[in-house]
């Protein structure tokens, strides 16, 4: 690593942190600031009631795609610019070193739905996108659930999946009647149809 490129990367890092300050801002003042809070796989796990079903396998994911982190939801946006809890040095080592021969070495994530959800790699991510990247090589360890999780996913509608999950333990609807598409757009209905 070059002193140049390291010094480049410190510059890169202190634009995503004002990329992050100003979102974080605006969605304060306009918006809800949930929105642009990572998902903490935990609890989307216990919520959804889901289970890992597969050995990880190598494949090139989107980067949009990733909401969600194992340990370091609190670290990063949604859009994975670094928050201010994360040390600066760090992610420009990470930054620079991305920009050698061999780039950034595979992540490793859950997938639930259509969401994926960091377990090791979190910087990487973030340098990636910050590069303007689209992919990435991540080993994606495959976890069902008996709700559909789009990509986008909010917390208010991790809520309706939530309740959702719920009422098909009580009904069964999903294994009495497969295929059958009863949702709800408001959290609270579904405890209401039981």
């Amino acid at each position: 690593m070059f002193k140049g490129d390291y010094i480049k990367a410190l510059d890169d890092y202190r634009k995503a942190r004002r990329s992050a300050a100003v979102q974080e801002l605006l969605a304060r003042l306009f918006g809800n600031p949930e929105d642009i809070e990572l998902l903490s796989y935990d609890e989307v796990r216990q919520q959804l009631q889901a289970v890992e079903k597969s050995a990880a396998h190598l494949e090139d994911i989107p980067l949009n795609a990733i909401g969600g982190s194992v340990g370091r939801y609190h670290d990063f946006t949604r859009k994975f610019l670094p928050k201010s809890s994360i040390d600066e040095r760090r992610w420009a080592r990470v930054m620079a070193t991305s920009q050698g021969l061999s780039g950034l070495p595979p992540i490793d994530v859950y997938q639930i739905g259509e969401v994926y959800f960091v377990k090791d790699g979190n910087h990487r991510v973030s340098v990636a996108r910050q590069m303007g990247n689209t992919a990435i090589q991540a080993y994606v360890t495959k976890v069902v659930t008996r709700v559909d999780l789009p990509s986008d996913i909010t917390p208010d509608e991790l809520i309706i999946k939530s309740e959702q999950v719920k009422f098909l333990d009580i009904t069964k609807l999903d294994q009495l009647k497969p295929g059958s598409d009863l949702t709800t757009t408001k959290p609270g209905a579904y405890p209401t149809l039981l």
